[in-house]
């Protein structure tokens, strides 16, 4: 699964699909952690939702680069569907984890107030919802859905379900606490548990279709 996932990061690097929603992750974090006085858990929770639609740009993106033939010949060498798609997602979450990191860091150097629990909360909270925007880009991708035009309908509209809709058990609680400064602790570890479920979830679904059709 390793090597699939070098494989799929070399994959993704020679592309640069992964260029649009890297910049404007970065285009949103320079400009929300520009104030060093301004309360840095709402801007985690703005910030976690970029890392989620990133989560699934680069999903989508990467498993849409190979056509057909070229994942099948993927499919001989790695040894099966299950992975690569295990190595797909270990590879995105990869980059998710390294976008995380750098922005918990640059939050927690250029604030003085950051503490332990604090960095946690961001850091967890930008996991999950790496979690789960990989779990929305697995079923929007080309495993399922052959067409770019509803690959970015679906996504477009699940994205919007997920972070706006309140009865979604998902990431939104937590972000509506963040932003709202109400207690995150029981949303947190909401968001922990659904995001980890969902994901296992989505790989299963996904594995099982995409494996029958081919």
């Amino acid at each position: 699964m390793f090597a699939v996932s070098r494989y799929y990061l070399a994959l993704l690097g020679h592309s640069q699909r992964y260029l649009p929603a890297a910049l404007a992750y970065l285009a949103l974090c320079s400009i929300l952690y520009a104030d060093p006085s301004s309360p840095v858990l709402p801007l985690f929770g703005v910030s976690g939702a970029g890392v989620l639609v990133l989560g699934c740009w680069l999903t989508i993106a990467l498993l849409d680069i190979e056509d057909p033939v070229q994942r099948l010949i993927t499919l001989n060498h790695a040894g099966g569907n299950r992975k690569t798609i295990g190595g797909a997602v270990l590879t995105v979450f990869g980059c998710t984890l390294v976008c995380t990191v750098v922005t918990v860091a640059w939050a927690a150097t250029h604030r003085n107030q950051l503490h332990g629990q604090i960095i946690s909360a961001g850091l967890a909270t930008h996991l999950a919802c790496a979690l789960v925007g990989i779990a929305i880009g697995l079923p929007c991708s080309r495993l399922l859905v052959s067409r770019i035009g509803w690959t970015v309908l679906a996504a477009v509209l699940v994205l919007g379900l997920v972070l706006l809709g309140k009865w979604v058990p998902l990431v939104h609680p937590l972000l509506e606490a963040l932003m709202s400064g109400a207690p995150y602790g029981g949303p947190l570890g909401l968001a922990i548990g659904t995001s980890v479920v969902s994901l296992a979830a989505s790989m299963t679904v996904v594995g099982a279709v995409s494996a029958h059709r081919s």
